[in-house]
């Protein structure tokens, strides 16, 4: 009776317990287009659930910055998307950016090299009870190129006289 009781408790004790957050291994951003509106790009993340029970993801948010200087903006992604217990699910996320402000876009163009930008976010992982935000940076570089045809089609929206 004894051993019994000792393993009704230990059943107890671990369907009591707190699921363990799964593990990031965020793998690429990559840009998919630039464009007079914002930038779009494209977070590949894996995530490693090593629960004996499926999670639910909710949503992925995402801050991007270019340059190490110019904050393009944050955006929040819904992504309902089931996380296999004791399994890797790849995640990946469309993220659309808005520009802030042209200007600073024209200045890096003008600056005649590709621009290093960065996407810092969280996967917001649970239900309403029992929910935890990870986090995830990565990394990448627009080309110049890029740039520079999101910056030639901006400028007949921007009404300046002789650039017609």
């Amino acid at each position: 009776m004894r051993s019994l009781l000792l393993a009704a408790a230990a059943v107890t004790l671990v369907a009591c317990s707190r699921p363990e957050p799964p593990t990031l291994k965020p793998e690429a951003a990559v840009v998919t287009a630039v464009t007079v509106q914002g930038i779009d790009l494209r977070v590949q993340i894996q995530a490693y659930n090593p629960n004996g029970i499926d999670l639910s993801m909710r949503s992925v948010k995402a801050n991007v910055v270019l340059d190490g200087k110019y904050d393009v903006g944050t955006v929040t992604v819904p992504v309902p998307l089931k996380l296999t217990a004791k399994a890797w699910t790849p995640i990946q996320v469309p993220l659309s950016v808005k520009w802030q402000d042209l200007t600073g876009i024209a200045a890096m163009a003008a600056q005649g090299r590709g621009v290093p930008y960065q996407v810092n976010g969280t996967v917001a992982i649970g239900g309403e009870t029992l929910n935890v935000d990870l986090p995830f940076q990565l990394a990448g570089t627009i080309t110049h190129d890029q740039l520079m045809t999101a910056l030639g089609n901006s400028l007949p929206s921007l009404g300046l006289p002789g650039l017609r």
